[in-house]
């Protein structure tokens, strides 16, 4: 049932369906409105589950020995997302949403829990010695992934346009050569 609830909340996201109540999610998925309330309590709850299963998902975090592959591999995990039909549909979803004290939440969470999956890459780093001690993960991953959005956002390119030479200079901005 919870794939089918999820895969139905993202189905939705994907036609622009932003605001699809929990009666919709539900009759599209074939089960009960009441299943939907007892597991998720608010459709808040049901969307950031499914957007952050989807990023779980789409974008898993790399773990190849070495920083700046990992962050290469997460930022083009990043771009194919932003670039695939689903990642296009649900970014501009979020962006059309009238933002509520609610959905302001959700996004907090949905990024709090999506930078702490991803800081385990600066962890590692930092352990392997590649990284300063202290080096602040969620600023850095900040600053990987903003750029990605912008190209793909508001310039309309790939936001795969180099991420080599991106992540190489974050490396060097946190005095590490690539």
């Amino acid at each position: 049932m919870r794939r089918k609830v999820l895969d139905a909340v993202l189905s939705c996201l994907d036609e622009g369906l932003v605001q699809s109540s929990i009666p919709d999610i539900a009759a599209r998925a074939g089960v009960a409105p009441s299943s939907i309330y007892r597991r998720w309590e608010t459709r808040e709850n049901l969307v950031a589950e499914a957007l952050l299963t989807e990023s779980d998902e789409s974008i898993p975090v790399p773990d190849t020995g070495a920083i700046r592959s990992d962050l290469i591999g997460f930022a083009e995990g990043l771009a194919a997302f932003l670039a695939s039909r689903r990642g296009t549909a649900i970014l501009r979803a979020m962006m059309m949403i009238e933002w509520s004290e609610e959905l302001s939440e959700l996004r907090t969470r949905f990024w709090d829990q999506r930078f702490a999956a991803s800081s385990v890459m600066i962890q590692r780093g930092i352990d392997r010695g590649e990284l300063a001690p202290g080096t602040d993960a969620r600023l850095f991953l900040q600053m990987l992934i903003a750029p990605l959005h912008l190209r793909h956002l508001l310039l309309g390119g790939d936001p795969a346009t180099a991420i080599a030479e991106q992540v190489d200079l974050l490396l060097a901005g946190a005095g590490r050569t690539p």
